[in-house]
């Protein structure tokens, strides 16, 4: 069975010790942690004290669940991969950041190698070829996007053949499958199957996400909060988790938090919550 877990990514405007602790009294015990490029979260980065991080997790009864790293170079996220040996993370979570053939010639494999050696999975992120921005929330850049990358079910299937290695693996993010017009249970049982699948965002789009014209703005974070009334059926995916064998990490996200009080995130995380949760409790009889 699979653990059900949160991002950190939501409270990228508060402390790290505030958010850990609204988490905590949420119900969670597994939080992933964002060392990301800006605005994106980055509550740690490497300089920090490993130490001081794990003791703000324990307080609160939290492990860490994987370590989040967009928007950075390779010296970036290879730095990035021993901080979270480091910290005791598994898994280090990015997107395909060239185009597909220098990024699976020269830019992936120093990392899968160092994230070997570290005892930490790589998980690559499906995820658009739209350029990222600092303003990447108000979507555009459409007409900038790469040729290659890894947004299709297919591109999926190219990525675990050309590196073939046990520590690369793919993060599935439902949203980015969605826009591609792509069947989300079939990637789930290709990836669980061949052991690829490395982590699942619990994640939706706004139902009035426009095709072609909004690049990587998937709408307003409560939009993205999973919802019984949302544009994707969470309890269905989760089912296929649960159907296909998976067993690690499926973590409650959203972007298109910024600005929000503490009180907002708490609210919104903790609605998408209650019907996440129920369904998984569901799921563990």
């Amino acid at each position: 069975m699979f653990r059900y877990t949160a991002e950190i990514l939501p409270y990228h405007d508060m402390p790290l010790e505030d958010a850990v602790r609204d988490l905590a009294e949420i119900g969670f015990t597994e939080v992933n942690l964002w060392s990301s490029a800006s605005p994106l979260a980055h509550h740690v980065n490497p300089g920090d004290d490993p130490g001081k991080i794990r003791d703000v997790l324990d307080k609160y009864g939290m492990k860490p669940g994987g370590l989040t790293v967009y928007g950075k170079n390779q010296d970036e996220i290879l730095e990035r991969v021993q901080f979270a040996a480091d910290l005791g993370i598994d898994t280090v979570i990015f997107d395909c950041e060239a185009n597909y053939s220098d990024f699976v010639g020269s830019f992936l494999p120093p990392i899968v190698e160092a994230g070997a050696k570290a005892g930490v999975r790589i998980a690559v992120e499906n995820h658009l070829t739209v350029p990222f921005s600092a303003d990447f929330e108000s979507g555009g850049n459409e007409d900038k996007r790469w040729d290659e990358g890894v947004d299709t079910f297919a591109q999926i299937k190219r990525l675990v053949r050309d590196i073939d290695d046990p520590y690369l693996g793919v993060c599935l993010a439902p949203p980015h499958m969605w826009v591609m017009q792509e069947t989300i249970s079939e990637v789930i049982a290709f990836l669980t199957e061949r052991k690829r699948l490395y982590y699942y965002y619990i994640w939706d789009v706004d139902r009035a996400y426009r095709h072609g014209l909004d690049g990587l703005n998937f709408g307003p974070g409560e939009k993205q909060l999973p919802s019984p009334d949302g544009t994707l059926d969470h309890r269905y995916l989760l089912t296929e988790l649960k159907r296909a064998g998976y067993e690690g990490a499926a973590s409650l996200k959203c972007h298109g938090t910024h600005g929000w009080s503490m009180e907002k995130i708490g609210r919104e995380i903790r609605r998408s919550d209650a019907y996440i949760r129920d369904a998984y409790e569901a799921l563990k009889k």
